[in-house]
């Protein structure tokens, strides 16, 4: 799969802004990593529980935001699209506990990767199956959105085919059909080479932009 697209200008505030913002979100995985990867003694518990302390009393000196809408009123940090991408739960790009999660859009459909960790791990050397589903949730969720209507998920439903490996790149992908006017059906699947790990389906309702944030167009 080609490289995921950037949707900021290059050079622009947005891009510096969530660049910035994807290197911290970036060294803050690999310390999520080292801290379930690493038989740690109670002594560099205790020194290193003080020095991660001090991180987040820094960060509580800078402004805070109340969620996602609140960040985009904020000025240069682009669209609430764009802020969904970045900083939503289970696959933001600069959201510090997601895994790596790289997509690119095409006409009603969401295509990606997704390389899951051991800060992931299930069942012993594979994800957690919550995880797997989750992350197809999220990539339905936003195939949903770029058809031009936010939703919520009215049901879900995932097949486990064969476990999923940790440290591997992953493929994903998300194909929106739009059944009326309030109901769109999303169809994804994960797949590690030629083997499909898991598929889902999901029932998108319609909502009001307003209700999530969204620009009315």
């Amino acid at each position: 799969m080609a490289a995921a697209t950037s949707p900021y200008d290059p050079g622009s505030l947005e891009a510096t802004y969530w660049q910035a913002r994807q290197r911290l979100a970036s060294a803050t995985r690999a310390l999520n990593e080292k801290l379930v990867s690493t038989d740690i003694d109670p002594e560099l518990a205790a020194a290193l529980t003080q020095k991660i302390e001090g991180l987040a009393a820094e960060l509580s000196q800078a402004q805070q935001v109340t969620g996602l809408v609140d960040m985009a009123k904020r000025g240069q940090r682009g669209t609430i699209d764009d802020v969904m991408g970045e900083l939503v739960s289970v696959g933001g790009r600069s959201h510090p506990c997601s895994p790596e999660l790289l997509w690119q859009e095409e006409p009603n459909r969401i295509i990606g990767t997704v390389t899951f960790g051991q800060a992931f791990e299930g069942p012993p050397g594979h994800v957690h199956g919550g995880w797997v589903a989750g992350v197809l949730d999220h990539l339905m969720g936003m195939t949903h959105v770029r058809t031009g209507h936010p939703g919520m998920t009215g049901g879900l439903s995932v097949k486990y085919l064969k476990p999923t490996p940790l440290n591997q790149r992953i493929e994903v992908s998300a194909q929106a059909t739009e059944l009326d006017d309030k109901r769109t059906e999303v169809n994804a699947e994960m797949r590690f080479g030629e083997t499909t790990t898991a598929t889902a389906e999901a029932i998108f309702v319609r909502v009001d932009r307003e209700k999530f944030g969204f620009e009315t167009p």
